[in-house]
């Protein structure tokens, strides 16, 4: 096991190794600690202190010799149930003061590839379990398909796991009729409008109070996240009467 393996759990390199240590050679002293976690000596005395605040070490005292023991791994497993009992008992009121800020109109700037797929991930968070878009296809296939195998793999079982249904208009082209044929391996419904007058070069992303303008283009690689309730609805009246004025909406 790698000294630092414990630091994800709240424990730093060196409180890590001292634990770790004292975990592999039993009951010891300052000294034989020391020397096996190679920490000085001087240090070690604040790291131990902490270890035993947390309850991760006892020390153990017999006449003049002191040592210290660490305590069983379950330890931490109970510390770390504890400290989500907590939070969990603090998580109505963080939602309330997210909440909060949630009804304040924003505007967010994502940039390059890993900008535009945090915006995905974040759609799937949609509490109406539905996102609307209106899909470039052929701009987003022409740079690159990091996108595309994207979508077709982790976006689509996020989506899933989460029961988030997606309904896209496309361009009536080639890329957008072959992108049509996976709607049901990827739990979607799409939709082709004329591509004479609609091959969209970038992609409206729509979804609760939120809209995303996307573009993948030869020459950029952006999103920009706007979220307002008003903004967010007036556009999705734009997609609801596209959507039904037919399947080609010509």
């Amino acid at each position: 096991m790698k000294k630092t393996s414990l630091s994800q759990f709240g424990l730093d390199e060196n409180k890590s190794t001292a634990y770790l240590t004292m975990l592999e050679i039993g009951s010891a002293s300052i000294l034989e600690i020391s020397k096996k976690s190679g920490i000085n000596r001087s240090m070690l005395y604040e790291i131990i202190d902490a270890l035993i605040e947390l309850g991760l070490v006892y020390k153990s005292v017999r006449g003049k010799k002191i040592r210290f023991v660490a305590r069983e791994p379950e330890v931490i497993q109970q510390l770390l149930a504890q400290k989500l009992q907590k939070f969990e008992t603090l998580l109505p009121g963080l939602k309330i003061l997210a909440e909060k800020n949630m009804s304040k109109p924003a505007v967010t700037f994502h940039e390059g590839i890993n900008g535009i797929k945090q915006v995905y991930l974040g759609a799937i968070h949609s509490k109406e379990k539905k996102l609307y878009a209106f899909v470039g296809v052929e701009s987003l296939l022409s740079k690159t398909k990091v996108l595309e195998i994207f979508w077709d793999e982790e976006f689509k079982k996020e989506r899933q796991k989460r029961n988030v249904f997606g309904q896209l208009i496309v361009p009536d082209n080639v890329a957008g009729r072959k992108f049509q044929i996976k709607d049901n391996q990827n739990f979607r419904e799409s939709k082709l409008v004329n591509a004479e007058l609609y091959n969209f070069p970038a992609e409206v992303l729509m979804y609760d109070d939120t809209v995303v303008f996307i573009s993948y283009t030869q020459h950029e690689e952006y999103a920009v996240e706007i979220r307002s309730p008003a903004i967010a609805e007036t556009l999705k009246m734009i997609w609801k009467f596209i959507w039904k004025a037919g399947s080609r909406g010509d």
